[in-house]
């Protein structure tokens, strides 16, 4: 079945679709034309392709390209899914000294096992691209084919963002993560991501994120969650752990 006869049939409601990679998740919303949120890690092209491939979607058929941030898992294939799709990509304004630096930076662990991370994934590099648009809190999507919201919700990185459908629905990259072992364990526990800039703020990223959905959160690592689940964990983590 050709793209147009698989979104048609969709209707107007907006498909969520995860794309698991290596290290994250990359997703697909599916509207009157697919978005690609996020492309993994460098050498994540092909895994994107067959992922994508499987629900009858091509490169090609990308409109837009949309970062949650930027770091090394989260882009690290944007520059070569982006020649051969020839769309536009996105991310926030604030995340550009990570773009201007082209990798991760020193990464600021969160409890143990972050400090541990951190050791692993800073400085990792990575084939950074400039931004054709640039993401705000309360862009729409509409005019790329998806009927979805950008809210700013920094803290993991200065420009993180988060994207909200009207159906209570929220793909949050790294504001938190599932599980444990970047989420191959027990991924549908809300737990704290590895890394914070700012881990307060990250906190009340969540708590606006909580206050704007009310099904599912899909994050980089692990999940899906609950927003239930999210709630209730918010409230025993009121601080960081």
């Amino acid at each position: 079945m050709r793209l147009r006869q698989v979104l048609s049939a969709m209707g107007t409601h907006l498909n969520i679709h995860v794309l698991k990679l290596r290290v994250s998740n990359a997703y697909l919303l599916a509207g009157d034309r697919p978005i690609l949120v996020d492309t993994g890690a460098p050498n994540d092209t092909e895994l994107i392709r067959s992922r994508l491939r499987d629900i009858s979607v091509e490169l090609s058929d990308i409109a837009l390209i949309v970062h949650t941030h930027v770091h090394s898992d989260h882009m690290g294939s944007t520059a070569e899914i982006v020649a051969e799709a020839k769309c536009p990509i996105a991310y926030h304004p604030d995340d550009q000294v990570i773009v201007d630096r082209s990798d991760n930076g020193l990464l600021k662990g969160i409890g143990f096992r972050g400090k541990v991370m951190s050791h692993i994934f800073s400085d990792a590099k990575f084939n950074a691209v400039n931004a054709d648009i640039s993401l705000h809190d309360g862009m729409s999507l509409l005019d790329y084919g998806c009927n979805a919201t950008i809210v700013a919700t920094p803290g993991h990185t200065a420009g993180s963002i988060s994207i909200v459908t009207p159906e209570g629905d929220a793909i949050i990259g790294d504001v938190i993560m599932g599980g444990y072992m970047g989420g191959n364990i027990w991924p549908t526990r809300p737990n704290y991501h590895y890394f914070a800039d700012d881990i307060e703020q990250a906190m009340k990223s969540l708590d606006t994120l909580l206050s704007r959905t009310k099904r599912t959160l899909y994050v980089g690592h692990g999940g899906p969650l609950l927003q239930t689940s999210v709630r209730t964990w918010r409230k025993r983590h009121r601080t960081t752990g």
